[in-house]
């Protein structure tokens, strides 16, 4: 378990996630500091949330942990248009936090160890990728991560995720793509 869980994203996407992982003392630091940063409609469904996990880390004899009570269903809409992916030209550095909403994410430099990718799509670093990174992350379990030298921190599709550690250490420093395979993540040539 990480001590300090502002080593992770500090989103609604790496709560839950650690919440289904089991990991809810991260989880429920993850929330507090999103509690205490809200000041909009967010802030009641995070509370509600926070609420409901501690009471869930109270009970430990709970066999699963309860999935998050579902959204209401969205009207039907037309796709939009073919629209491009987000294209960052500089590096990311610390402490940046990148996010391709609805798209994919092309980065034409370095990702700084502290800086921080999401996309809903795929993500492309054309450089050396060396902070985090997190693809499809509203359920797009197909999504990719393709880097020409991957020395990240951690790398994610959906709610999978591989951390420094887990990356072999024949496959760092090399161009690689990152996807899923039976649940998992895995690291293969580019």
């Amino acid at each position: 378990m990480l001590e300090d869980t502002g080593e992770l994203f500090g989103t609604e996407t790496m709560a839950e996630l650690c919440a289904r992982q089991g990991r809810l003392a991260e989880a429920l630091a993850i929330y507090r500091r999103l509690c205490a940063r809200a000041d909009d409609e967010r802030h009641a469904r995070w509370s509600s949330r926070l609420s409901a996990l501690e009471a869930q880390l109270a009970t430990p004899t709970a066999a699963a942990p309860a999935p998050p009570a579902p959204a209401p269903a969205a009207p039907v809409v037309a796709p939009p248009a073919h629209t491009l992916p987000l294209v960052v030209r500089a590096p990311v550095r610390s402490g940046q936090i990148v996010y391709a909403q609805g798209n994919d994410l092309i980065v034409l430099a370095p990702v700084n160890p502290g800086a921080q990718l999401m996309a809903d799509g795929n993500i492309h670093v054309y450089g050396t990728l060396r902070g985090r990174a997190v693809a499809g992350v509203r359920g797009a379990r197909d999504a990719r991560i393709f880097c020409q030298r991957l020395e990240a921190e951690l790398v994610g599709i959906d709610a999978a995720y591989l951390t420094a550690e887990d990356i072999a250490a024949e496959q760092r420093g090399r161009p690689a793509q990152i996807a899923l395979a039976g649940g998992r993540c895995v690291v293969g040539p580019l």
